[in-house]
């Protein structure tokens, strides 16, 4: 159930068993959040759009569909104070002196931001081994009932510099401080300890959907929603869909966590008590094709951490050149929040509008900002459920789920970004798991 990474995921590592899958997929695509869309030769992310340095499953299934990576090293240009400033998060004494001025407007110059700042990177190279994403991370172990707001408060970091660390996750996640400690300081961590190096596919993560979803072609119905997980005698026999009920040998639900309880009424309460942790941000992503770049030369993306109705703003042929026609440009304008919710009821013109009219308010210097009528064409993409957030002590809750199962319904299994390190990697490889799970149950049966 569910076409997206997770369901995707499943479905290529059963096939691979040996495994006859069936992925239904209720809208009239697979792919989920990491679609992507070809527009005048331009290639398009919807969703995702970025691997970090420790997706050991999506480098994998890369390498596997021939899908070469392309490494950069972010910089980005924050508004603050007035000003723009320019960063890389390279983790050096060098780059600090260099940067000392910007050092000092982020927030890290005053004795308050240095005695904090240090506290916090010291704990993240302290925990580096759990600070992943990778397909085998320890970070439930370090997950518990701090929010990362109480757990700024506790290390006594300045408003200033909880604008640098917060900044990015707000404008993107929504207010990340009800979050859980753990996930927002791995988000962080992910960043900081890798000196913002990042990859992706040379053409887009939504390729790498393509590619995932054509490995699994023909064995993806969709326009299929399911309805309910049918469970008898302890075992999951189907689903039903609007027109039938299809029998299965197992079921592995990778729809949204927060829409899991409703299709599997025989649920654990244990597990409907976890699942109660899972949520969502709310995303909006205005994609614009330029004939020229739009951001200063150099920059991967611009940001207005202290103003809440500005969006992030990327350059994505800055990231990958083969993205867009030479000599052109691909904007990239996401917002994720409250602003996020109201945006979304609008119209796709206004909508844009908005969102570049604040980008504008504060144009970076020597950036190419669009006007209203401006662009070669753009595309707007709303997501009601865009990333997984949860509660403190959500990634801990999950990984007691499978235990939970088993004995109760012991062929469901559950997959998704909230059954990993919620992230694509996280979605991939917690469909993996489910599928090998899922295989060797079945492989123990009896013929």
């Amino acid at each position: 159930m569910g076409g997206g990474f997770a369901g995707l995921s499943a479905a290529y590592t059963l096939k691979k068993r040996g495994v006859t899958p069936l992925v239904l997929e209720a809208l009239d695509r697979a792919g989920g959040r990491g679609k992507g869309e070809e527009v005048d030769g331009f290639s398009l992310d919807m969703g995702a759009f970025v691997f970090t340095s420790t997706y050991d499953t999506a480098f994998g299934l890369c390498e596997e569909l021939g899908l070469p990576l392309v490494r950069s090293q972010m910089k980005f240009g924050h508004f603050r104070n007035g000003r723009w400033v320019t960063t890389t998060p390279e983790q050096s004494m060098w780059n600090f002196v260099r940067h000392l001025r910007t050092a000092i407007t982020m927030g890290f110059g005053s004795p308050a931001g240095m005695r904090a700042g240090s506290k916090v990177m010291r704990q993240m190279h302290r925990q580096e081994d759990y600070l992943s994403f990778a397909s085998d991370s320890p970070l439930a172990e370090i997950d518990d009932d701090e929010s990362y707001g109480d757990y700024l408060k506790r290390l006594g970091v300045p408003r200033s510099l909880r604008l640098t660390l917060g900044g990015p996750l707000k404008m993107v996640l929504g207010d990340p401080e009800p979050a859980g400690q753990a996930l927002m300081r791995a988000y962080i961590g992910e960043t900081m300890l890798s000196s913002g190096t990042v990859f992706m596919p040379e053409r887009g993560i939504g390729s790498f959907n393509a590619a995932l979803a054509a490995a699994c072609s023909n064995a993806i119905r969709v326009s299929t929603p399911v309805r309910r997980i049918v469970v008898a005698d302890g075992a999951a026999t189907g689903v039903v869909t609007d027109g039938e009920t299809i029998e299965a040998d197992a079921v592995i639900c990778a729809v949204p966590g927060t829409k899991v309880p409703d299709l599997i009424p025989e649920l654990p309460a244990e597990t409907r008590r976890a699942l109660s942790t899972v949520s969502y941000s709310t995303g909006c992503r205005v994609v614009i094709g330029l004939d020229r770049p739009p951001l200063p030369a150099g920059w991967h993306g611009a940001l207005f951490p202290e103003d809440d109705d500005a969006p992030l703003l990327l350059d994505r042929s800055a990231f990958l050149p083969d993205c867009a026609p030479a000599g052109h440009g691909l904007l990239d304008l996401l917002i994720g929040r409250d602003r996020a919710r109201e945006l979304i009821p609008l119209d796709d013109e206004e909508i844009k509008r908005q969102l570049l009219g604040t980008a504008r308010r504060h144009a970076p210097p020597g950036s190419a900002l669009p006007g209203d009528d401006e662009g070669l064409f753009f595309r707007v993409y709303r997501w009601e459920e865009a990333l997984c957030m949860g509660s403190p002590g959500m990634l801990a809750a999950m990984t007691e789920i499978p235990g939970q199962l088993a004995g109760n319904i012991d062929n469901l299994f559950l997959a998704g970004d909230y059954m990993g390190i919620p992230s694509v990697n996280g979605a991939l490889s917690s469909g993996h798991k489910a599928a090998t799970q899922a295989a060797d149950l079945l492989s123990s049966r009896p013929t």
